[in-house]
């Protein structure tokens, strides 16, 4: 461009001379150097400013052949009006009228994809090489037709004439109707709060600028989520608009391609003017600059998933606006501002922070509902919101049943554009629907099944929030809801355990084959060579302690190990067998088969939160479909095709034990099912150490070798081994830890990474520092852990040098595999605490005979220590370079949950 430019010789110039040019700053670009810019070889390529922008002009001087030097002022260079091209070993130079121009180049390093939105359509470069830029008003119902009116879909008032007012995504005008409306109403403070967590740009579509959304080219009526936090999705935005500015300068009339109506592509994309960035505005110049010209108004977005609920860092941070004026908490001070917020079409994410202003409002102005509707749990009313997952939080929480009146009267206060309870049934007689016309494995069942629950999800968080705000808006908010949730920890667990419906699933999903039975005995289970002698496999003793473990035994093994401990060199007078067991359980022909669901039949199908009574209706309902007929497909081996079995008799694990009490009177049968396979709550230490408790009442029977405990789960392995270790500490504790649970006494170890096989990780060194006797409390459950692995080194499976393996297991995986050893590592390193936390407790509770449960003792004392904040915040801080989404409790809680094809009914 610039090597074939030449000298251009003014037409007025005297003979012989040439022009040369210094940069100083002059007057606008006149017409006709315009017109001879644009005449020229260079022009087309080259950009002209508009005629309000300043102007870097030049002072020509000129040469004669004998190298005298002439000036030519301003006034004579105007005159001729002339313009001159000269070149550099930088970039070509335009000169015309006292102006200098450099090229501009593209600031783009990926390389420029185009694409189309259907065949036959226009092709134009897209962001990223992959997003369009499509108008935000495509997907919004405006339900209220307020759009004419306003420039914002759905504007509304919650009822009641609360302060608080809620839209779609309003254009820049529309934005200064709302407010001059809101002003001229007597609202002398405004809190305007972007709820919107993707990327939108406002682009000027005649007299006003009108938002655009970012749109995958493969899902194009989707909008992107890019950011979770006000400062990144900004960041985002204009990374964006650069970009977009970038790709217009490619074509010479610098136009980017914008969609408009998804509905008619015929007249689409739109082709717009796009040279500078201030052509596009950004939320944070559209909102800030209201703000900055407005002292009355505040301004903030808070990030909310366009499904989900806000997390605690969200919820604080509207909070936050509360807290820092204390007249809005005050119930003696009448200042409140009015509320405005604003996301995409002024549905579900709008009508979750309404409601959670509302509830704010209500409870400074004493408005709520004073009265409460009991549940019925044996006829729920899913209209009211009565589901399992809701009675539990209710019943959990004090006045549970007023709080959640209370949040089903604000909801329907701001139920304009979307009811939050009300949308939990419409999901239900869909799920139900489709899983009953549709095969269980659809897509479409599974994403209405994730529908629901998300609705089911929004509703327990609300309740949860109003018990947050009634107990906390007497004292101003001085916690923060993060703070709370962590002195309230059951309802982190509560609101992340939200499906129920195995509880209703037909036991007919056998006879469907939806479900099979397996084999629960497997080719290397029985890893300690235990069914030659006992006929149980994986039986072992916790060295020292009348406590045992095995796998799920037979008729024939469990009347061998319960003769075995009673008239044998053992010689108890009473054995107690516990089953761990939270899956269904048969026992078909004297061989025992766990249900699968053939989705996944790795795993037994787990039924959440079920008490044993729950689980033994099941397995008797089970039981009369088997009878139903003789033959049933089952599976020996997974890997392996299902072979034919013939039944004749079937029992369930309760009726199992009631036969061998008919010949054995001194056994006991208990069913404690456990909810996770690695883990255990509070309330499962409870059930533990209570059961023990029970039957070692006498002061003598701790030491008298009286009673024998033998847990089962399904492979003696994992449930088993924690609750021995459980069961080891809670003996020790009444008769006195052995030898080896003093500094003096531990064994030196020197091997590599022995900090990490002892479990020494940062996060346990910061409980032991916070507990009392802290290294002797990790030092007695260190003795414990090695003990139990002593009588089961064949399964190499200790239950802390575990930790180590797995999170190194986990480095060198990939994809779902690398996905669940990082959760199984951290489930792991949370079990380690929990034990150590329960020999805290067990220290500090023993001189009471433990009248205070571990459950209490966790709320009462760990909690305001800051437990729960170290056990939300888990990471292996040493070895990698930041922890995953599982240190968050709640994540991990999640994650556990088995993922099977909804069935049944949705309770």
């Amino acid at each position: 461009m610039g090597s074939s430019a030449s000298t251009l010789t003014p037409p007025s110039s005297p003979p012989g001379r040439v022009w040369q040019a210094s940069a100083i700053t002059t007057h606008a670009l006149s017409e006709d150097g315009a017109r001879l810019l644009a005449e020229s070889s260079l022009g087309t390529s080259l950009r002209l400013p508009s005629n309000n922008q300043s102007r870097t002009g030049t002072v020509y001087t000129s040469l004669d052949t004998r190298g005298s030097q002439q000036t030519l002022t301003g006034t004579d260079m105007y005159a001729g009006k002339q313009c001159v091209v000269r070149t550099n070993k930088v970039a070509p130079v335009i000169i015309k009228d006292c102006r200098e121009e450099f090229q501009q180049f593209l600031e783009i390093s990926e390389p420029i994809i185009h694409g189309s939105l259907a065949e036959g359509m226009l092709e134009h470069p897209l962001i990223k090489g992959k997003y369009f830029i499509v108008q935000d008003f495509n997907d919004v119902k405006d339900t209220l037709q307020t759009y004419r009116l306003t420039s914002a879909p759905n504007f509304h008032q919650a009822s009641s004439d609360q302060p608080i007012f809620a839209s779609g995504q309003p254009t820049v005008n529309g934005l200064g109707k709302v407010l001059t409306h809101l002003m001229s109403d007597s609202h002398t403070q405004i809190l305007l709060l972007n709820l919107r967590s993707e990327p939108i740009l406002f682009q000027r579509v005649d007299d006003d600028y009108v938002p655009y959304s970012v749109r995958h080219q493969e899902n194009i009526h989707n909008m992107v989520m890019m950011g979770d936090t006000k400062d990144s999705c900004d960041h985002i935005e204009s990374c964006i608009r650069k970009e977009i500015v970038s790709l217009a300068g490619i074509e010479d009339e610098f136009v980017f391609y914008f969609y408009d109506n998804l509905d008619k592509l015929q007249q689409e994309p739109h082709i717009r003017k796009v040279e500078f960035e201030e052509d596009i505005l950004l939320s944070n110049e559209v909102y800030a600059r209201e703000a900055f010209s407005n002292p009355s108004l505040r301004y903030d977005r808070i990030c909310l998933p366009e499904m989900g609920i806000p997390t605690e860092d969200l919820v604080d941070q509207f909070l936050s606006h509360f807290r820092e004026s204390p007249a809005y908490l005050d119930k003696n001070n009448p200042a409140f501002p009015a509320v405005y917020l604003i996301s995409h079409s002024g549905g579900r994410r709008s009508a979750i922070m309404m409601v959670m202003s509302c509830l704010i409002y209500a409870h400074k102005k004493g408005t709520l509902v004073k009265e409460s509707h009991i549940i019925n749990p044996k006829h729920p009313n899913y209209n009211d919101g009565e589901y399992q997952a809701v009675q539990k939080l209710v019943n959990h929480l004090t006045d549970g049943n007023l709080i959640k009146q209370q949040v089903d009267s604000v909801i329907d206060e701001c139920s304009q554009v979307i009811n939050l309870r009300t949308c939990i049934i419409d999901h239900k007689k869909k799920l139900e629907a489709a899983a009953f016309k549709r095969m269980q494995t659809d897509s479409f069942v599974e994403h209405v099944h994730a529908g629901c629950l998300s609705a089911l999800e929004t509703y327990c968080f609300l309740i949860t929030f109003n018990a947050y705000l009634r107990d906390q808006m007497p004292n101003n908010l001085s916690w923060s809801y993060n703070k709370w949730l962590h002195r309230n920890p059951e309802v982190i667990r509560l609101c992340s355990q939200l499906d129920f419906s195995e509880l209703s699933s037909p036991p007919s999903l056998l006879s469907s084959q939806h479900r099979v039975l397996v084999y629960d005995d497997y080719i290397g289970l029985d890893v300690l060579s235990s069914q030659m002698d006992i006929k149980v496999s994986n039986f072992r003793r916790l060295m020292g302690l009348p406590i045992y473990g095995m796998a799920q035994p037979t008729r024939k093994g469990l009347s061998k190990v319960v003769n075995h401990l009673l008239h044998h060199k053992q010689g108890y007078s009473n054995v107690i067998v516990v089953n761990l067991r939270s899956d269904y359980v048969l026992e078909v022909d004297e061989t025992s088969y766990s249900v699968r669901d053939m989705s996944n039949l790795a795993e037994p199908i787990h039924s959440q939160c079920s008490s044993g009574k729950d689980l033994e209706e099941m397995e008797q309902k089970l039981k009369k479909e088997l009878r139903s007929k003789k033959v049933w497909k089952a599976y020996k081996e997974i890997t392996s095709p299902a072979v034919d079995i013939e039944v004749t008799s079937v029992f369930t694990p309760e009726e199992l034990y009631e036969q061998q009490r008919l010949s054995t009177l001194d056994m006991h049968y208990r069913r404690l099912p456990l909810q996770y396979d690695h883990c255990l709550n509070e309330q499962e230490f409870d059930e533990i150490q209570d059961l023990i408790l029970s039957f070692m009442k006498e002061s003598g029977s701790w030491v008298d070798n009286s009673h024998a405990f033998v847990f089962h789960c399904r492979t003696g392995k994992s449930r088993t081994s924690l609750t021995m270790a459980v069961a080891g500490l809670l003996f020790y504790h009444m008769t006195g830890f052995p030898y080896g649970a003093n500094p003096d006494e531990q064994e030196r170890v020197s091997c590599p990474n022995a900090r990490y096989t002892k479990g020494e990780y940062l996060v346990v060194e910061k409980l032991i520092w916070m507990l009392p006797d802290g290294h002797q409390v990790k030092r007695e459950v260190d003795l414990v852990l090695d003990r139990l692995f002593e009588t089961m080194s064949p399964m190499h499976f200790h239950l802390r040098e575990v930790i180590f393996v797995v999170f190194n297991k986990g480095k060198s995986t990939t994809g779902a595999a690398k996905r669940y050893m990082n959760r199984l590592s951290y489930d792991f390193l949370e079990r380690y605490l929990y034990l150590i936390l329960y020999n805290a407790y067990l220290h500090m509770e023993k001189s009471g005979h433990f009248q205070r449960s571990f459950t209490r003792w966790m709320t009462e004392v760990a909690a305001p220590a800051g437990v729960y904040e170290l056990l939300d915040n888990l990471g292996f801080f040493t070895l990698e370079s930041s922890p995953s989404e599982f240190s968050r409790l709640k994540n991990r809680i999640l994650d556990r949950q088995q993922k099977l094809p909804f069935s049944g009914v949705f309770v």
